[in-house]
């Protein structure tokens, strides 16, 4: 695991510790067995052509395998919310620290970890992630817009996501309200 963007898998796919990279917008990127990369160009064919060779080679469904993993680890809820940031808030938010989640649970779970680096490559993640047994949110500002984005995910389904999300959000309003006025260029 690594920050948002392409170039923090590049160099994985590069020296062969990653075989496959992908991002939310349907980037996808492969190690060739000559060891070279390819990039899609964002439009989902390659990846389809993979689950064809899955279904191929193993004489099953790529369905079929994703319910088995669902069944062992639990059926995955993603969302994200983007909202407006001014520059300022932006700053706010990039310095989120540990020290600002003052919860002790997460969607009803004890929290395990918050995280303002990367596990991956100990690279700053520009926000903040928050983990708990079956379920996490990471909040950050978007390099590219004036928005904020808080990514989540639950493994207990939608109600649980929604929770989440909105604890995620009390964190993110916290920052902006008590911080307004006090940023440090």
């Amino acid at each position: 695991e690594v920050p948002v963007g392409f170039k923090w898998f590049v160099d994985g796919l590069l020296d062969g510790s990653l075989g496959f990279a992908g991002e939310e917008s349907a980037g996808a990127s492969f190690a060739r067995l000559d060891g070279t990369v390819w990039t899609t160009d964002k439009d989902g064919i390659i990846p389809a052509l993979l689950a064809a060779e899955i279904t191929a080679r193993m004489d099953r469904d790529p369905g079929e395998i994703y319910r088995e993993l669902t069944h062992e680890f639990g059926d995955p809820a993603y969302d994200r919310i983007d909202a407006p940031a001014t520059p300022d808030q932006k700053k706010l938010l990039a310095k989120l620290s540990p020290q600002q989640v003052t919860l002790s649970e997460l969607g009803g779970e004890k929290i395990q970890a918050v995280l303002t680096h990367a596990p991956g490559n100990d690279a700053p993640i520009g926000g903040l992630k928050v983990i708990a047994e079956s379920g996490w949110f990471a909040a950050r500002p978007s390099g590219t817009e004036d928005i904020y984005k808080i990514y989540a995910e639950s493994f207990l389904g939608t109600d649980h996501l929604r929770r989440i999300q909105e604890e995620a959000q009390a964190i993110v309003n916290d920052t902006l309200a008590s911080d307004a006025g006090r940023i440090d260029p």
